[in-house]
């Protein structure tokens, strides 16, 4: 007979685990196959915007910000997600090319932060499901 586990897994604090294991009703596989589509999803966008605003395509930056923006809720970072909504408003100001790089440079930091812990959330969830 094989032995029950008593061990439960529990997501680091910045992410909402309520929603999380709510939405997907428990399923840790599936939080850190979300996560981890949700990473490589966030992380090829957020390195466009630099040369989005480097070239003044700033209504496609703030499109392609309003068009990640709902990854960061679904991965429960609602933190992000705030934070992406207040960088969509302050794009659709049409700014300079210039505030545009440094609102990007500015915000860099926190969205480098984001993409390493949803990245380690996802590892750690897969190292748990190994046990």
């Amino acid at each position: 007979m094989q032995a029950i586990s008593d061990t439960v897994f529990q997501l680091s604090s910045q992410f909402d685990s309520m929603f999380l294991l709510d939405m997907h009703d428990n399923d840790l596989a599936a939080i850190s196959d979300i996560f981890l589509t949700s990473h490589q999803q966030l992380s090829e966008e957020t390195a466009r915007y630099a040369w989005l605003a480097e070239n003044g395509e700033i209504t496609e930056l703030k499109r392609r910000v309003h068009l990640v923006k709902p990854l960061w809720g679904y991965c429960g970072l609602s933190e992000f997600q705030t934070r992406f909504q207040e960088m969509e408003n302050f794009f659709s100001t049409n700014p300079s090319i210039n505030d545009s790089l440094i609102r990007l440079e500015t915000e860099n930091p926190f969205i480098l932060e984001g993409l390493e812990l949803i990245k380690q959330e996802a590892n750690k969830i897969q190292e748990f499901l190994k046990q």
